[in-house]
C-alpha cells in the first residue's frame, strides 16, 4: 500500500486543486472585470463622443429647420399673397360676370332676338343668292331646242329653294323666288331666241329667193340665147331654101316650098319662145303659188301655201320633200301667175285663222279643207285645175307594208 496515498494527502490534494480553482476563476474574474471595465470605459467614451456628435448634429439640423422654416414660412406668406390676389381678382370677375348676367337677364329678349334676327337675314341670303344663281345660269343656257327641259330644271330648282325654306320654318323665311318674274323672263328669253330664229329663216328666205331669182335670170337668158341662135340658124335655112327655090325646076319647087313653109313656122315659134322669155326676164313678179300637203307627216287637212320663182316649181317642193319630213309632199294644185307674192298673201290673210303656228307667219302651214283654199285662190285669181285627194303613195305603201 506504499504506493497509494493516504486520506490526509488526498485531502491536501483536493483543498490545493480547490484552491487552484477558485484562485483561477477569481483572477479570470477580476481580469474579466478589469476589461469589462476597461469595456465600459471605452463605451462611455464612444457614449460622450456619440452624445457629443449628436449634439452637435441636432444644432445643425436646428439650424437647418430654423431657416427651411423660414423659407416655408415666407413662401406660405407669398402664396398667402397670391392667393388673396386671384381671391381679389376672382371676386372682381364674379362680380363682373354677375353684373353681366344680371344685364343679360334684363336684355335677354333683346339679344335673342337680334340673333335671331341676324341669322335670319343671313340665312334668307344664302338661299336666295344661291336660287338666283342657279335660275340665271339655267336662264343664260337656253336655246330653242333645250327650253322646255330647261324650264322644267328652273321649276325644280324653286322646289328646292321652297323645301330649304320649309326646313327652317324656325325663322320664317319669306319666299322671294317671284316665279311671276321668272317666268316673264324666260318667255323673254325664248321670244328673244325665236326672233333671232325667225330673223335667221326671213333673211335665209330672202337668200333663198335671191337664190331662184337669179336661177330664174339665168335661165331665161339662157332660154333667150338658145332662141336667138335657134332662129339665125332657121333663118340660113330659110335663105338657102329661097335660094334653091330660085334655081329648082317645077318637080321641086313643090317640095321645096314646104320645106319653107315649116322652116317659117319654126321660126315663128322660136321667136315667140324668145318674147316669152324676154317677156318673163322684165316681169320680176311672176312666179308660181302652191298648194302642198304631207298627210303622212302632218295628218289629214294640213296643207302649205308657199310661192317660188323658180322657171321648174317642181324643183321647190321636191326641195321641201327632201327637208326632214318622212314623206315626199303631194301637189293639190300649182298656180302660175303674173304676180305671185300678191297671190300667196291674199291666201294668207284669207286663211289666218287657220295658221297652225301663230308666232312665226313664215311658216305657211293651215289646218282645213282643200275647197276653202280653192275657193279662195278662185276668189282672188280666178278658177284653177287642182287634185283634192292626194296620193300619198309612199305613206300609203308603208301602211300597207306595216300590215
Amino acid at each position: 500500500m506504499s504506493n497509494f496515498y493516504d486520506v490526509n494527502d488526498l485531502t491536501m490534494i483536493g483543498l490545493a486543486i480547490i484552491a487552484a480553482v477558485f484562485i483561477g476563476r477569481y483572477w479570470q474574474h477580476k481580469v474579466s472585470k478589469e476589461k469589462l471595465a476597461k469595456k465600459e470605459n471605452e463605451l462611455d467614451v464612444l457614449a460622450k463622443a456619440r452624445e457629443l456628435n449628436l449634439d452637435n448634429e441636432y444644432e445643425s439640423k436646428r439650424e437647418e429647420l430654423k431657416e427651411k422654416e423660414k423659407a416655408f414660412y415666407k413662401e406660405c406668406v407669398q402664396k398667402r399673397t397670391q392667393i388673396d390676389i386671384e381671391a381679389a381678382e376672382s371676386k372682381s370677375r364674379c362680380k363682373h360676370y354677375f353684373e353681366k348676367a344680371v344685364e343679360y337677364a334684363y336684355n335677354f329678349q333683346d339679344e335673342i332676338t337680334g340673333q335671331h334676327k341676324t341669322a335670319k337675314g343671313d340665312i334668307q341670303k344664302i338661299l336666295d343668292d344661291s336660287y338666283r344663281f342657279k335660275r340665271k345660269v339655267l336662264l343664260a343656257s337656253i336655246t330653242l331646242k333645250n327650253h322646255v327641259r330647261k324650264f322644267e330644271e328652273i321649276k325644280k330648282e324653286r322646289e328646292i329653294y321652297k323645301s330649304l325654306l320649309a326646313d327652317k320654318e324656325f325663322f320664317s323665311l319669306k319666299d322671294n323666288s317671284d316665279w311671276n318674274a321668272v317666268e316673264k323672263e324666260y318667255r323673254n328669253k325664248v321670244n328673244l331666241l325665236q326672233a333671232a330664229q325667225d330673223e335667221k329663216e326671213a333673211q335665209d328666205e330672202i337668200k333663198r329667193q335671191m337664190r331662184e331669182e337669179r336661177q330664174r335670170a339665168e335661165e331665161l337668158e339662157r332660154q333667150q340665147q338658145e332662141a336667138e341662135e335657134k332662129e339665125q340658124m332657121l333663118a340660113e335655112k330659110k335663105r338657102a331654101v329661097e335660094k334653091a327655090l330660085l334655081e329648082a325646076s317645077e318637080e321641086h319647087k313643090q317640095e321645096l316650098e314646104a320645106q319653107r313653109t315649116k322652116l317659117e313656122q319654126e321660126i315663128e315659134d322660136v321667136h315667140k319662145k324668145y318674147e316669152r322669155a324676154k317677156s318673163m326676164a322684165q316681169m320680176t313678179k311672176q312666179g308660181h303659188v302652191y298648194v302642198i300637203s304631207n298627210i303622212g307627216a302632218f295628218g289629214n287637212d294640213v296643207f302649205k301655201i308657199g310661192m317660188t320663182r323658180r322657171l321648174e316649181p317642181m324643183d321647190r317642193v321636191n326641195e321641201l320633200s327632201n327637208a326632214s319630213v318622212p314623206f315626199e309632199f303631194d301637189v293639190h294644185a300649182m298656180i302660175i301667175c303674173d304676180d305671185a307674192p300678191a297671190l300667196e298673201k291674199a291666201l294668207h290673210t284669207e286663211l289666218h285663222n287657220h295658221r297652225l303656228n301663230k308666232i312665226n307667219h313664215r311658216k305657211e302651214f293651215f289646218r282645213t279643207d282643200i275647197k276653202r283654199i280653192i275657193e279662195c285662190v278662185n276668189k282672188n285669181h280666178g278658177e284653177v285645175e287642182y287634185v283634192a285627194d292626194p296620193v300619198a303613195l309612199q305613206y300609203n305603201r308603208s301602211l300597207e307594208m306595216q300590215a
